[in-house]
């Protein structure tokens, strides 16, 4: 016959194994890396001015989230938008255009340039083919950071 022995524990294991049980170490969400910012432009206290500039032969939807309601942007029109809220994002597709990544077909494409003399953000949104540099997305973190995704 097989009899086990059973070996207590110190009291300052079981009272660790009790504190671990009742506090498990909570799980901290985490935002994905951005990467590196495509441009970092100066935010004053009321808030960033940027341009949309439609280079595409249709109607862009855009816009600034918390800032706007969608909106239109008609092909080769542009648009400043005054006193955006940082953090900001921007969101721009086609009205009538259904993406298709796997023909390419849908997919839009940005230049972005600050503008030192006037402090406006100018986003130049174009059609593109390419699927690596389809966007449709862009987000001004409260420091300046700039990116696009």
């Amino acid at each position: 016959m097989n009899i086990k022995k059973w070996t207590p524990l110190s009291l300052s294991v079981l009272t660790t194994l009790v504190l671990c049980a009742a506090y498990p170490t909570p799980l901290v969400a985490q935002a994905p890396a951005l990467g590196d910012p495509v441009t970092t432009v100066p935010v004053a206290q009321d808030g960033i001015n940027i341009r949309l500039v439609n280079q595409t032969t249709d109607t862009i939807t855009y816009e600034a989230l918390g800032d706007t309601q969608p909106r239109r942007l008609t092909p080769t029109a542009d648009i400043t938008l005054q006193q955006i809220n940082t953090p900001a994002t921007l969101t721009f597709f086609y009205e009538d255009i259904p993406k298709d990544r796997q023909t390419g077909v849908g997919l839009l494409q940005t230049a972005i340039n600050f503008d030192e003399t006037t402090g406006v953000l100018d986003i130049i949104i174009r059609p593109t083919n390419d699927l690596d540099a389809d966007v449709s997305n862009l987000t001004v973190e409260a420091n300046g950071n700039v990116f696009v995704f």
